[in-house]
């Protein structure tokens, strides 16, 4: 896999382009670029023919543990990878290790040497040695390094030490066997910078991965994801964003996961960031919201961004969420189905 870029600036939007995946080498992706987030390897609401009707471009997917890791076993022992078993195989996928969609319950560390994850069956702890067990079994085209980013505003510089510490064990162990891994010779690694809101803790972190041999750096430790993320502004992450991204080498990806809303999204391409995940257009949707950015308000009855079905006025509204839209949606049901 490899990463160009036009930029050799730091802090800055930049374009780049994603090519030379071992997997599908045909596959190239545009940067800034938005993976398409899923569940259980799925895109949620859609089937795969669905999906296929709203988009014919080559798409990258967002595949976390938390709805993963029961499939664990199953694909072992069919002795296939992940892409084939959803059978999702013409898409590249990013393996991240919690949902961004979901609030990661903070705390419950029973071990300095593990991980918490959240699964519908409850909690599951895993070491490095036990993660990179799963990765070897998915065989993703790019995964994240098993890292402690239960972190966020409130955090101690005692925790975010401890953060930072803990990560850096993990992705030693993490990159020792994916050096050795036959499994995974076609798999990017990603390494995690953590230390939250502390500038400090943010350094130490970035100048132990500066050198290691990875494709490029996922941005941890802000939040602990969910739907509170989308109520966070640019103001409150851009100092800390500025530093994180002045230190990271240019050449290599920076990826930032979270629930973030358009506007914060816009802020951080103009920052440097080249890749997000879409769990905020899931996150509206289970809020039975819709977004009307794209509409053209001279001509339609829209008067805001984002409109609730929960409203009782749509209960009798047969008209399109937008009239001049010619989306699957708009063309196909009425405000007032969307309510019921």
């Amino acid at each position: 896999m490899k990463f160009t870029t036009n930029s050799i600036k730091s802090c800055t939007a930049r374009i780049g382009t994603l090519t030379e995946f071992e997997r599908i080498p045909n596959s190239s992706f545009d940067t800034p670029l938005a993976l398409i987030y899923t569940k259980a390897g799925s895109v949620p609401h859609l089937t795969k023919d669905v999906f296929k009707m709203v988009t014919s471009t080559p798409q990258m997917l967002s595949v976390s543990l938390n709805s993963t890791l029961s499939m664990f076993e199953s694909i072992k022992d069919t002795n296939t990878d992940f892409a084939n078993f959803v059978s999702m195989k013409e898409y590249i996928s990013l393996l991240t290790i919690h949902d961004p969609a979901f609030t990661t319950p903070s705390g419950h560390r029973e071990s300095i040497n593990s991980v918490p994850i959240w699964t519908r069956s409850g909690k599951c702890v895993l070491t490095p040695d036990e993660y990179m067990d799963v990765v070897e079994a998915f065989k993703p085209d790019m995964y994240v390094a098993l890292c402690d980013g239960d972190t966020n505003k409130n955090s101690s510089k005692k925790r975010l030490s401890k953060a930072v510490q803990r990560s850096e064990t993990f992705f030693e162990q993490c990159l020792i066997k994916h050096s050795s891994s036959k499994a995974l010779k076609s798999s990017e690694l990603l390494g995690v910078v953590e230390g939250g809101y502390d500038k400090q803790c943010r350094t130490l972190s970035i100048n132990y991965l500066k050198d290691k041999p990875i494709i490029g750096y996922v941005i941890d430790g802000l939040h602990n994801n969910g739907p509170d993320v989308q109520d966070t502004s640019s103001e409150e992450i851009q100092e800390i964003i500025e530093h994180t991204v002045n230190l990271l080498p240019p050449e290599k990806l920076r990826v930032l996961m979270g629930c973030w809303n358009p506007l914060t999204v816009l802020d951080l391409v103009g920052l440097g960031i080249d890749i997000f995940d879409t769990s905020y257009p899931y996150v509206i949707t289970e809020n039975a919201e819709a977004l009307t950015f794209l509409c053209d308000h001279s001509n339609c009855n829209n008067g805001g961004h984002v409109i609730s079905f929960k409203r009782e006025r749509y209960v009798d509204d047969f008209s399109p969420i937008c009239s001049h839209c010619e989306c699957l949606t708009c063309k196909n049901h009425t405000k007032a189905y969307l309510h019921h």
